[in-house]
């Protein structure tokens, strides 16, 4: 794992109980979209901090592989890029489908609620599979793609130390100076996938399920645009190639953006095509706040 994604989920425990875990942890500005933390970001700790305390609390190791296989995350504030507190309560540990609450915590206020459902992760070939908006997209990027090291867009997103993002430029006419479709998509990585492969196939998905620009900039509405809720649901491990160097493609689109809020779906797919993340959130337009 990258130093900044390690960094980012390298929990401390303070304090547990026979139902609860309390953890220690710390959010860089590298993890911030303008000054704000990334949302994707906190869904991401949330997740493998409600991961680690299902091991730690039961009596009997769940099944191997046993991940977060839905995470739904009320935002009531943002948080700044600091130290925060990750509790965790088991609300249920069953032998296929355990759930946890997880509150992030910053000084006395919660930041961020989320019920997290852990289970295994889908596996084999699906009964049915409809095309996404990926499947003309090459699985690695193109090389007219935008990367946001090389971008403007990456003094607005921070996240470039610590993942690969190249975006798809005929998706993003924004960087023409132009107008379109509200909907963008791309190839994210982990920027060091030697260090530990394994961040592509547990906990990175989830942040690729926020990872995108807000797709109403592409309607010429700039600014931070809030997320009210983001439920994500995680559907198999990635293939990230034999050297872990595999790239996920992700699309945001939407349906509707209204006056005040919008709603933004992400579709996630890794080298082979497969299906390995979707998430839907409830975001407020720039102009609204």
């Amino acid at each position: 794992m990258s130093t900044e994604l390690g960094d980012l989920l390298d929990f401390e425990v303070t304090d547990e109980g026979s139902d609860f875990v309390v953890y220690r942890g710390a959010v860089s500005s590298v993890f911030t979209i303008g000054p704000k933390v990334h949302g994707g970001t906190l869904q991401m700790m949330s997740a493998a901090a409600a991961r680690d305390a299902l091991y730690r609390l039961s009596d009997q190791a769940p099944p191997a592989g046993t991940s977060a296989i839905a995470v739904a995350s009320d935002f009531l504030a943002a948080p700044d890029p600091a130290e925060v507190e990750l509790a965790v309560r088991l609300a249920k540990r069953g032998r296929t489908v355990s759930l946890a609450q997880v509150q992030v915590r910053q000084g006395d206020r919660v930041m961020v609620d989320s019920s997290v459902t852990l289970g295994q992760p889908d596996d084999g070939d699906p009964y049915h599979s409809g095309d996404t908006v990926l499947e003309d997209l090459p699985p690695a990027p193109t090389p007219d793609g935008v990367a946001i090291d090389d971008s403007p867009l990456g003094e607005v997103m921070h996240l470039a130390p610590a993942m690969d993002l190249v975006l798809d430029p005929h998706w993003f006419p924004v960087l023409r100076g132009e107008q379109g479709a509200p909907q963008i998509r791309g190839w994210t990585r982990p920027k060091d996938r030697a260090a530990q492969p394994s961040t592509m196939t547990v906990d990175f998905p989830v942040l690729v399920c926020d990872v995108s620009p807000p797709v109403v900039m592409n309607l010429g509405l700039f600014g931070w645009a809030p997320t009210v809720q983001l439920t994500t649901y995680l559907r198999r491990v990635p293939h990230s190639g034999p050297d872990g160097t595999g790239w996920l493609r992700f699309a945001a689109t939407t349906t509707e953006v209204g006056r005040g809020m919008f709603s933004e779906d992400h579709t996630v797919v890794d080298e082979t095509g497969a299906l390995v993340a979707q998430s839907r959130q409830l975001a407020l337009i720039p102009s609204a706040r």
